[in-house]
């Protein structure tokens, strides 16, 4: 193939051009385009030139045309090689056949049924058939074993030749017609094809066909063929087997001016004519039957060979001979240069038919024939000549149509083909450019060609046209109209499902492309639109969640539609809300004042160590005062001295009928057991937060004077309200200082207020009115049924309220703290409904949240997240852990209010630097590092001081772990129900949820117990100090996860983890009990089993993994440590030392079971 590439066919080369110019011509890059030529052979008037490179001949070809001389050349592709035949050169003529048979046997060792030699007219070539295909390596050895094997003394050579595209058909009877072989080759029986062109050779016995197609040769050779009862002998044509001229055999049939001669009637005269322009122009111009009607009694005949003349006498003969003789010499050519696309253009038939009829108009006989880059025009005389040539160049008309390049993919389409060949009389070609077609007609038929090749570039040119539709049409004609849209062939569809345009774009020819859009449109007529509005909590979110688009797609399968969610909105918000950003407690009302001072401890002493002196003589006295009175009297000995040194302010005096109880006064200002709502909120904040909702109920404290007091304590009390009575006037100009320095900051600001004022309070407004669209719209959604008009589907929106029904539960959170939530909070449930898409309603201490499953669950996990950081207005049972109190000059110490020491009590234990707080509405600062409150308003710094008490056993969570090993082993062995609201449930639940990953919406939570197990606990204790003896660290301990059965569990309660039971689950890593990090591999079916109820039951067990490494299958200990100088072994194994998620022990007291999780799977509901 490699050389058919490079081997090009030269024709129109004159006889007398030398090869050597040839070559050199096709050579030189710049007129031919060629390059490097490896060889030529000549053979008549055409030429095979081989290249040395393939690019060479493209180039070659591309080029338009090629005139060397002033001669023009015709290029086209060399036939390719033919590789079942080889050439053999330089045979005797003398030579027998028999011999050469031999010859050819031997040298291709074969038999001689396999191969056919057909030997030229001369003898001196013969044309091997082969047996089958040569490669080329096959061909060098062939002409090897030919050069060293001499015939006869010749030496011979082999020669490769081309496929022929032609036959050789000689007949054994009758004379042979050129229509009858046309028809019998192209004729099925014949197994050949379309010919080309049929030649007749001297004697009417044997003819030349060409087919346009060379496979057609091979066919034709393969099967005999029988003609008018006469057999044909076919053979491969070439010009060295064609046999000479010769007078036809007895018995043959002979053209009719042979065969009058031949019947032994008057001697014929052959004029001949080798003109075949002149030939031509005899048949079809008027001179012949001019000359028979010059000779009526002869016979002028016109055959292929010549004009025969018969008949009459030879005188006669004669005379018609000369007469024929002068009107051939009296004929004239002209030479019309013209390119060789034009040539090619009048060569057409009809085209020809048009310009005979054009020169017949004119009465200008006259023929043409292409005579290599020039038209020969060929007439009876040269003015006849010059006229029909000057006709013929009037008579062409081109023209040139511009083109884009999006029309260029047309004219390599089918319909181009069909064009052109429906355009009359008229050539078209791309330029050389790609800009513009080129179109070669006749004059006269311009505008009908024209109008033709405009309306095909219109309609085939590229074109794009977009037909939109909703999202929902479009899927409804995917689905639904495959069938129908793939059969659009001629455009290429291309779904579009953007968010600004949806539909199809069309790409294709503009004709097919418009067709495409109209049956589009009429397809889109057939699908009906019917809108359902759904409303329900979060309905816009679940329907675009996978759950919620499985129940749509079962109902579109199942109702033969597509629903439409083109007008379902909802995305989360963009930024968390600000309460799940800080660390520090939401803060309740609380006022600053403690209630009664009886509640203080025995002995207060300064900051920084100072003491008093009238401090140590003021109790002195009191106690003097106290010891001479009766007891019965000493709390109306209190009320006379208090007025010694002034009234106090805001003191309630008793009533006169009943004596005056010291315990049970309230505070200043304020009448005892009246309740208040005040708000304490971080300052800084510029009143962003707000209060409890009014009706918040204050802490009432029990204050009854205790009968037992010491009298040290009461001279304590009593030494207090003098010296606040005395430091009375102090605390009125202090106050007036403050007051007056708050006045003047007020002043300053005000002007600056109100502009910063109205912006956050336009912001605030947009915020708000932009998460109540987010809600409205989250909890409405509007859908679109498509469906065929002639579809059934009025029962789908009832199914699909049905199945949302079905997937829509309720969450309850119980907390005290919702009765009266700060308005910040309020906000943040807003943000939760936003977020979640979900609805919240409160009622009294409930807060219900509705919605679908899974978002109604994580909703109630942040609403819980939120109530733990509230800050808790009772205080817990018992004694408090500390007391905190602010030193008022001259040294009075002044507690603090129960709410206000639990909000400095939580920040101190989350060592805060500093609190900003408000104190019955006024800001102030704690600093913990300096142990100092600073009053913002009134300008002035308090110290302040804290108090430790010691707390009653068991009085929190982990009183049982303080205990330790003195806890009563006696002790009854229970499981102990934790609250929901308690602080111990939600953290055990948050630390079980936080590790379930997937299960995490799968999973909900029954009830969770505490084991109350001394034995097991006093062991695990012993075991816990060991262990960080011998590991010389704390961190030897976690909280990990155990699932179970029902069953197990009431056995591990009983007795503790027990590895006997070791491989009823798994021994991967050991034969010991295992432990999981994370709760959700706990949670697994296999490890803990559903039981007859649905029940779960996993274990949050305090284990003792201390030092650990790599498990394995077959280990029932913990392997020994390297390189240690005793036999110590590991604590435990783990799965993978670098992240464990597996612990194994295999020391039953290394693990304690503190608490039993029972929880159950999630049932999502089945759509029906």
């Amino acid at each position: 193939m490699a050389e058919a590439v490079r081997a090009l066919e030269v024709l129109g080369v004159p006889l007398d051009m030398e090869e050597e110019l040839l070559v050199l011509y096709f050579e030189n890059r710049r007129r031919s385009g060629g390059g490097p030529v490896l060889d030529c052979r000549r053979q008549g008037s055409r030429a095979i030139l081989t290249f040395e490179s393939p690019e060479d001949a493209q180039r070659v070809l591309a080029k338009p045309s090629h005139t060397l001389q002033d001669t023009g050349l015709a290029v086209r592709p060399a036939a390719p090689r033919d590789y079942g035949k080889m050439l053999l050169r330089g045979l005797n003529p003398q030579t027998d056949c028999s011999v050469l048979e031999l010859y050819v046997e031997c040298v291709l060792n074969c038999e001689s049924r396999q191969y056919a030699i057909h030997r030229s007219p001369a003898g001196d070539q013969a044309l091997v058939q082969l047996p089958e295909l040569l490669t080329d390596s096959e061909l060098l050895g062939m002409e090897e074993r030919v050069r060293r094997r001499p015939l006869d003394g010749v030496p011979l050579s082999v020669e490769w030749v081309q496929q022929t595209d032609s036959v050789l058909v000689r007949s054994q009877g009758a004379g042979l017609s050129r229509d009858l072989l046309e028809l019998y080759f192209e004729n099925k029986r014949s197994g050949g094809g379309s010919v080309q062109a049929v030649r007749v050779l001297a004697g009417g016995r044997a003819a030349v066909i060409s087919f346009q197609d060379r496979a057609a040769v091979q066919r034709v050779l393969e099967k005999a063929h029988r003609l008018q009862e006469t057999d044909l002998d076919l053979s491969p044509y070439y010009d060295f087997l064609e046999p000479p001229d010769c007078p036809p055999e007895e018995g043959a049939e002979a053209p009719s001016g042979e065969a009058a001669a031949m019947d032994g009637g008057p001697q014929a005269i052959c004029v001949r004519i080798e003109d075949t322009a002149k030939r031509q122009l005899l048949e079809s111009s008027g001179a012949l039957p001019e000359l028979q009607a010059a000779f009526p009694e002869l016979t002028l005949r016109l055959e292929e060979n010549g004009a025969w003349i018969s008949g009459g006498d030879a005188a006669r003969r004669q005379q018609l001979q000369e007469r024929l003789l002068d009107t051939l010499q009296g004929m004239a050519q002209e030479l019309l240069p013209l390119s060789a696309q034009t040539l090619s253009f009048l060569q057409r038939s009809d085209v020809q038919e048009e310009v005979e009829q054009l020169l017949a108009s004119q009465d200008l006989p006259a023929c043409y024939s292409p005579s290599g880059s020039a038209l020969s025009v060929t007439a009876l005389s040269p003015v006849a000549a010059r006229q029909a040539s000057s006709l013929l160049s009037a008579a062409l008309s081109p023209f040139c149509l511009a083109v884009s390049a999006q029309h260029l993919h047309a004219l390599g389409s089918p319909r181009w083909e069909q064009l052109q060949a429906s355009l009359r009389c008229c050539t078209v070609c791309l330029a050389p450019g790609g800009e513009h077609l080129q179109a070669l007609t006749l004059r006269g038929l311009e505008q009908e060609n024209r109008e033709k090749l405009q309306e095909f570039l219109q309609d085939a040119a590229l074109d794009e046209s977009l037909v939109s539709m909703e999202p929902g049409m479009l899927r409804y004609l995917q689905l639904y109209y495959q069938e129908l849209l793939a059969g659009i062939a001629e455009v290429t569809l291309l779904p579009l499902e953007g968010t600004d345009v949806t539909g199809f774009r069309l790409s294709g020819e503009a004709g097919a492309c418009r067709a495409a859009a109209e049956f589009l449109q009429s397809l889109l007529g057939t699908i009906s639109c019917q809108p359902v509005t759904l409303r329900h909590p979060g309905i816009a979110r679940f329907l675009l969640d996978e759950r919620g688009q499985s129940i749509l797609r079962e109902l579109e399968s199942r109702f033969q539609c597509v629903i439409g969610r083109e007008q379902v909105h909802w995305s989360p918000p963009y930024a968390q809300q600000d309460l799940e950003l800080p660390e520090e407690p939401v803060p309740l009302s609380c006022r600053r004042d403690s209630l009664p001072t009886a509640q203080l401890p025995a002995r207060l002493e300064l900051p920084d160590g100072e003491t008093s002196d009238c401090c140590t003589t003021n109790i002195e006295e009191i106690k003097g005062l106290l010891a001479s009175l009766e007891p019965g009297d000493v709390a109306g000995a209190a009320h006379r001295a208090a007025p010694a040194a002034g009234e106090a302010p805001n003191l309630a005096a008793p009533s006169p009928e009943e004596e005056e109880d010291l315990y049970t006064v309230g505070e200043p200002g304020t009448p005892a057991g009246q309740e208040e709502a005040e708000e304490v909120v971080p300052a800084g904040h510029d009143g962003e937060w707000r209060g409890l909702a009014d009706g918040e109920e204050e802490e009432k404290l029990p204050c009854a004077a205790q009968s037992e007091c010491s009298m040290e304590e009461e001279a304590q009390l009593l030494l207090a309200i003098q010296q606040s009575m005395d430091s009375q006037r102090w605390e009125e100009e202090e106050l007036q200082r403050a007051t007056e320095l708050s006045l003047r900051s007020y002043e300053q600001e005000r002007h600056q207020a109100p502009a910063e004022s109205a912006a956050d309070l336009n912001l605030q407004a947009a915020l708000v009115e932009s998460l109540e669209e987010a809600l409205c719209m989250a909890g409405s959604a509007q859908l679109t049924i498509y469906s065929a008009y002639e579809q059934d589907v009025s029962a789908l929106p009832g199914q699909l309220e049905q199945a949302l029904r079905e997937q829509q539960c309720q969450e309850k959170v119980a907390s005290e703290a919702l009765r009266a939530l700060p308005s910040r909070c309020r906000g943040y449930l807003a943000q939760l409904q936003r977020q979640h898409a979900v609805r919240i309603s409160l009622q009294d201490a409930t807060a219900t949240v509705h919605g679908f499953a899974d978002y109604t669950a994580r909703a109630a996990r942040d609403l819980t997240r939120l109530l733990t950081r509230l800050l808790q207005i009772q205080r817990p049972l018992g004694e408090p852990a500390a007391r905190w109190v602010r030193w008022e000059p001259p040294g009075t110490a002044t507690p603090y209010s129960s709410e206000a020491s639990a909000l400095l009590e939580q920040a101190w234990r989350r060592q805060q630097k500093q609190l900003d707080v408000l104190f019955d509405g006024r800001p102030f600062t704690i600093d913990f590092e300096r142990m100092e409150e600073y009053d913002i308003g009134g300008a002035c710094t308090l110290p302040i001081s804290r108090t430790e008490l010691p707390a009653p056993e068991n009085s929190r969570p982990g009183a049982m772990e303080e205990k330790g090993l003195e806890m009563d082993l006696d002790e009854e062995v229970k499981l102990v129900p934790l609250a929901q609201g308690s602080e111990e449930f939600r953290d055990i639940v948050r630390q079980f949820y936080d590790t379930l990953e997937d299960f995490h919406n799968k999973i909900r939570i029954v009830k969770v117990e505490k084991l109350i197990h001394p034995l097991l606990y006093k062991q695990y204790q012993l075991k816990k100090a060991c262990m960080e003896k011998a590991c010389g660290h704390e961190a030897v301990e976690r909280l990990l996860f155990h699932g179970t059965t029902e069953e197990a569990s009431r056995e591990i309660c009983q007795h503790g983890f027990n590895r006997s039971f070791c491989g009823k689950n798994a021994t991967l890593y050991g034969h010991g009990v295992y432990f999981a990090v994370n709760a959700v591999l706990s949670v697994q079916e296999q490890y803990s089993p559903r039981s007859a109820d649905g029940n779960k039951y996993v274990f949050v067990a305090k284990t003792l993994t201390g030092d650990y490494t790599a498990g394995s299958r077959d280990i029932r200990a913990p392997p020994l440590k390297e390189a240690a100088e005793a036999p110590l072994r590991y604590d435990s194994v783990v799965d993978n030392p670098k992240k464990p998620a597996i612990f194994v022990i295999f020391n039953d007291t290394q693990a304690y079971p503190q608490y039993l999780i029972t929880c159950q799977l999630s049932k999502p509901p089945a759509l029906r």
